[in-house]
């Protein structure tokens, strides 16, 4: 078997595991959840897939998208406004100089 195929292989395990270990650790019943630090919480209709870690929670659901869009919104707007600041800033400053070296040189 070449390399490719042991790797395919070594995947497709390690997913079954995983597969596995969620699927177990989602089933377990809500007493022993709750003594639990780790937590993983798992529904396919509607999707939820929670994963809660003593204070940290990872938790993807069907609103991914939409707060990846709106995350995402923010993140330019915030870059598009410190770029047009500093860009601001800086046409200005040259400005400024250009009419210094002006009164500078003679006329």
């Amino acid at each position: 078997m070449s390399k490719k195929g042991i790797r395919v292989v070594i995947i497709f395990c390690i997913m079954i595991v995983l597969f596995g270990f969620v699927t177990i650790t989602a089933g377990l019943p809500k007493y022993i959840k709750d003594k639990s630090n780790f937590k993983i919480n798992y529904t396919v209709s509607p999707f939820d897939f929670t994963v809660d870690v003593g204070e940290y929670s990872l938790c993807l659901n069907n609103k991914i998208v939409y707060n990846f869009e709106n995350g995402s919104k923010q993140v330019i707007n915030i870059v598009g406004e410190k770029v047009h600041s500093s860009t601001s800033y800086i046409i200005n400053k040259t400005s400024e100089t250009f009419k210094n070296l002006e009164s500078k040189l003679p006329k």
